[in-house]
């Protein structure tokens, strides 16, 4: 494995797997996000746990919020890993943790390193290595959990799989980079068969029968759609044991639900409620999408980014209101939105070219201006969490910040 690795951060892995070996604790934190990636990087961690013989518990969230962090840290003892969420949250997790546990960040979101003797962060984008093509929170805890434990833990790969899939990695014809390594290792072993449809590889994931595309959709619906119930757990039983009749007919029930819901939002903004500035479009859901969870909303924008009533040159931009309840942790006291961003793909290609700005870049500036807190943010796909109230402030300093960049390349 080590050829396949940039050897900085095969040390880097190495490294952290030692000390999470040497852990003396009997118990560690996982919190992840409730998407595919962040459902199987929580499944593959606690296989690791396992192995280590450690106990795991999970807090499965939907963004990194002081709030949220506060209340974590006020109540978890030991060590803590965040995955598939948190790179751009070091500083602000070591400040709430003030050195009370120990903590890993494994994510493949553009990060920012630290220097702690507590907060750790584990992350490829540091080292050059994307996580918008090339590597998933998933293939990255599959990396992690085969350096601790081995050929032991390749009877896992294909879960790396799905969560690269699940966070769109395919989207080029097939999974690329270190994500290919873990599919290799998995069709070595019979996992996962590749099967070539139109000019576009589709993986068929042995535990389950079914292709990863299939599942990854049905564990995002569980996890997001169906997040006030807990429907993750749902998905991440299902991780090693396969889709029963229970979780199965709650997926589908989950995506009626989302289709009927995104199908009545589709016809409001058709009917005027789409604002537009000269660089951004955007919108607002308000409760419309409740009991959904606010993943909802990026995968709403992820879904009418390329429709006909979409301007293809402008960001789009759409809020949902933050619960105030968080499943796994309980009553939060804020009073926030969650902001996705998405690009259309004529924009996609400018911004991987170099001729239009990223939201990896836009998001965090724009969102630091009204005073939020952006996290998990790619190229093309981005989030934040701002106050309630200041949603047209964020758009503005986000279509002032592409209106600067646009007036200095003429």
């Amino acid at each position: 494995m080590e050829e396949f690795l940039n050897r900085e951060f095969f040390d880097w892995v190495k490294k952290t797997a030692e000390i999470i070996r040497r852990y003396e604790g009997g118990k560690i934190t996982i919190v992840h996000h409730n998407d595919a990636d962040g459902i199987c990087s929580a499944a593959l961690l606690s296989k690791a746990c396992e192995y280590c013989g450690f106990e795991s518990e999970f807090i499965c969230i939907e963004k990194v919020y002081p709030a949220i962090v506060e209340r974590i840290h006020s109540e978890v003892d030991g060590m803590i890993i965040y995955t598939d969420l948190a790179g751009l949250a070091a500083k602000m997790i070591d400040k709430i943790n003030s050195g009370r546990s120990k903590v890993f960040i494994i994510d493949h979101h553009p990060a920012k390193s630290i220097d702690s003797e507590t907060v750790h962060v584990l992350d490829p984008e540091l080292v050059g290595i994307s996580g918008d093509i090339f590597v998933s929170a998933s293939t990255l805890n599959y990396i992690f959990f085969r350096i601790l434990a081995g050929d032991e833990a390749v009877d896992y790969a294909y879960l790396a799989v799905i969560g690269s899939v699940g966070d769109y990695h395919d989207r080029s014809g097939g999974i690329l980079g270190l994500d290919r390594f873990a599919l290799d290792e998995a069709t070595d072993y019979g996992l996962v068969k590749i099967k070539i449809e139109g000019m576009k590889e589709r993986y068929l994931i042995k535990l389950f029968d079914e292709y990863a595309d299939v599942i990854a959709n049905y564990f995002t619906t569980l996890g997001a759609v169906g997040y006030g119930e807990r429907g993750y757990k749902l998905a991440m039983k299902a991780c090693f044991e396969g889709f029963d009749e229970k979780s199965l007919k709650k997926a589908k029930e989950l995506n009626s639900l989302r289709i009927e819901k995104f199908n009545e939002m589709i016809e409001i903004l058709k009917g005027g409620e789409l604002k537009k500035l000269r660089h951004v479009q955007w919108f607002h859901v308000g409760e419309r999408f409740s009991p959904m969870g606010v993943k909802a909303v990026g995968e709403f924008c992820q879904q009418i980014k390329d429709m006909s009533f979409i301007d293809d040159s402008k960001y789009l931009v759409g809020f949902q209101n933050m619960p105030y309840v968080i499943p796994d942790l309980g009553k939060i006291d804020w009073n926030v939105v969650k902001m996705s961003g998405r690009a259309p793909t004529s924009l996609e290609r400018k911004i991987f070219l170099g001729e239009a700005l990223g939201l990896d870049v836009l998001v965090p500036k724009a969102s630091e201006l009204v005073g939020g807190f952006a996290d998990a943010t790619h190229k093309i796909a981005a989030a934040t969490v701002i106050e309630k109230g200041l949603e047209e402030n964020f758009v503005l300093e986000f279509d002032r910040l592409v209106e600067e960049y646009e007036t200095s390349r003429n």
